[in-house]
């Protein structure tokens, strides 16, 4: 494996990260104050992404996008995840999901929305499987009948009624078009019964009744959603009724865009306390001299490069289709959850009673990074996705 990123890479990446220092950073730490859910959502972040080609990268060229690779990818997210998570996340929804609506969806569908998505700068997408009632039961699955999520669709002539809600949907109550996970069958287990469909924003019967009020990642909607007899056309089915288990676990691995936005924000919390250590004097001499914090940085700095390293073997091991093993992104993102929580409280005792205050970015960085802790399940479940079998 060769670590060194190519030069559209590195362009890319250059690019990237004049976009975070010049308009995330200052911006993502106005809006992060709003008390309002709704106001520190921002189109105008959203637009400037567009043109950079973040919304599209992972669209092939032969469709208007950016045609990149999952390596790209993750390097673009986690210079996002650097300036905030939760901007990082709402990008990162788009480089999963349109893995779907190009692998998943047939022609008619592709014609259909595609060609809206990248013309049109403020075209969000999201997907919605995890309910109030149903979140680690469909992770996993407990695949008895009662368990798992309760949202159905119902085929009647030539459309399907839903009924049900979901919530923490990201992206919810911002998107245009929603990828939604309901059941087709009564009575059998949801790797049996699940189905997926494409439900446009404006659909009758669909509201948004809530936006989640966060404590961390606020630069990212998350929703509840309702559907109350929505009904949409057959055609909307995506591939076969029942088979949704199968082709949602079948797809590129997600999770890593995840994990790259994690790493993003471990990256900030490193920076951060490494330049305060040189700055902050006690003693007579920058604290970055005393022993304890010098072992504290380095233990932060090498704990970052070894969840890079790690995220990148995964990576690659996809791209390549050589010795690629599914768990091991469940396990990475388990992994990297506990380097999150370590380096964010490394930071908190190198910055004293500074790091709690307000005024600073660090309080921030906490709560993004509990935020994002269970996003693609808790560790938990992640670890148990990974047990050998």
């Amino acid at each position: 494996m060769d670590f060194r990123l190519t030069e559209e890479q590195l362009i890319m990446k250059k690019e990237v990260k004049r976009f975070v220092d010049n308009e995330l950073k200052p911006l993502a730490i106005e809006l992060d104050k709003k008390q309002d859910p709704k106001d520190c959502f921002s189109w105008e972040l959203v637009k400037k992404a567009s043109a950079l080609g973040l919304r599209t990268m992972a669209l092939p060229e032969k469709y208007g996008g950016g045609g990149s690779e999952q390596m790209l990818h993750i390097v673009v997210l986690e210079e996002l995840g650097a300036g905030d998570l939760g901007f990082a996340s709402m990008i990162g929804q788009h480089t999963k999901y349109t893995d779907t609506l190009v692998n998943l969806c047939n022609d008619e569908q592709k014609n259909e929305f595609i060609p809206e998505f990248v013309k049109d700068d403020t075209f969000l997408l999201a997907s919605a499987l995890t309910e109030p009632d149903a979140g680690t039961d469909t992770q996993l699955p407990y695949d008895a009948p009662g368990a798992g999520m309760r949202t159905f669709a119902k085929k009647v002539g030539n459309e399907y009624i839903i009924n049900g809600s979901k919530h923490f949907i990201s992206n919810g109550g911002v998107a245009k078009l929603y990828f939604i996970y309901a059941r087709t069958i009564e009575g059998l287990g949801i790797t049996k019964s699940m189905s997926v469909f494409l439900v446009p924003k404006d659909t009758p019967g669909f509201s948004i009744p809530k936006i989640h009020d966060k404590l961390g990642r606020r630069l990212l909607m998350n929703a509840e959603l309702v559907f109350e007899d929505a009904r949409i056309p057959t055609r909307y089915l995506v591939g076969t009724e029942n088979n949704a288990w199968q082709m949602f676990y079948g797809q590129s691995p997600g999770i890593n865009y995840t994990i790259a936005c994690l790493i993003g924000g471990i990256r900030a919390c490193y920076e951060a306390s490494l330049d305060y250590a040189r700055k902050r004097v006690q003693g007579g001499v920058p604290i970055i001299k005393h022993t304890s914090i010098g072992m504290k940085l380095s233990e932060m700095r090498v704990k970052l490069e070894a969840a890079r390293a790690l995220l990148w073997k995964n990576v690659w091991s996809w791209d390549e289709r050589h010795e690629y093993d599914p768990k091991m992104n469940y396990l990475t993102k388990s992994f990297v959850n506990e380097i999150a929580l370590q380096t964010i409280n490394h930071t908190i005792d190198i910055f004293g009673g500074m790091g709690t205050d307000k005024e600073m970015v660090i309080e921030k960085y906490l709560r993004d990074i509990y935020s994002i802790l269970h996003a693609y399940g808790n560790p938990s479940i992640n670890l148990i996705k990974g047990m050998p079998t």
